[in-house]
């Protein structure tokens, strides 16, 4: 299933950074891509010192949760 196709300087995650569980998703890309990678401990500072960070995640997952359903 496709849940999204990102434009430059989209932004992807994995739910297991936010839930520990198991790692849930592939992503491929269509051409060249530059990626940052993080641990768990890491990303849920970050999430914890800029709140918008979070709000935006957030709004990014409800999206991709709608876009999925229809």
């Amino acid at each position: 299933m496709t849940l999204a196709r990102l434009e430059p300087g989209g932004y992807f995650e994995e739910m297991s950074l936010l839930d520990d569980g198991p790692r849930t998703a592939t992503v491929t890309t269509s051409g060249p891509a530059t990626l940052l990678a993080t641990d768990r401990a890491t990303f849920r500072a970050v999430l914890l010192s800029c709140p918008d960070v979070a709000l935006s995640l957030l709004t990014t997952l409800s999206h991709w949760v709608r876009h999925a359903e229809s």
